[in-house]
């Protein structure tokens, strides 16, 4: 996620939602967590206070991954909102070396995030300078 310096959110795109390389996701801890259950070394029995750490370690990733996911959604309907909000509303916009000024018609999300649409044509949000 991204916030500009006035204030415009970018949806994540799915390179900025993968993890860096050398975490662990969900998934993986679980089949090493299963693996390690089901093939015990002999000679070094698993201790009952680790296996206990593994669980509750699991338990807080799950529910990490549980927060993300609501917090992406809460993200999403704020940014929603908040481009609704400018629908009937005078804006100024940057278009390339001009400005456009007049009323939005209405707003169209997108992966990358929302436009706008005035006289027909569609802004990229993130262009507006001013609303009146």
């Amino acid at each position: 996620m991204e916030i500009g310096a006035t204030g415009n959110y970018t949806l994540p795109t799915e390179q900025q939602k993968t993890k860096p390389s050398g975490f662990f996701d969900q998934d993986t801890f679980l089949k090493l967590l299963v693996a390690q259950l089901q093939n015990p070394n002999p000679f070094a029995p698993p201790e009952m206070d680790q296996m206990m750490n593994q669980a509750v370690q699991f338990g807080i990733i799950e529910r990490l991954v549980g927060l993300e996911q609501e917090m992406r959604t809460m993200n999403r309907s704020f940014y929603m909102a908040r481009a609704a909000e400018l629908i009937g509303r005078e804006v100024v916009v940057a278009s390339g070396n001009n400005l456009v000024s007049g009323i939005v018609e209405r707003v169209t999300f997108n992966e990358q995030g929302a436009n706008m649409v005035i006289d027909g044509r569609e802004y990229d949000i993130n262009a507006v300078l001013e609303v009146r």
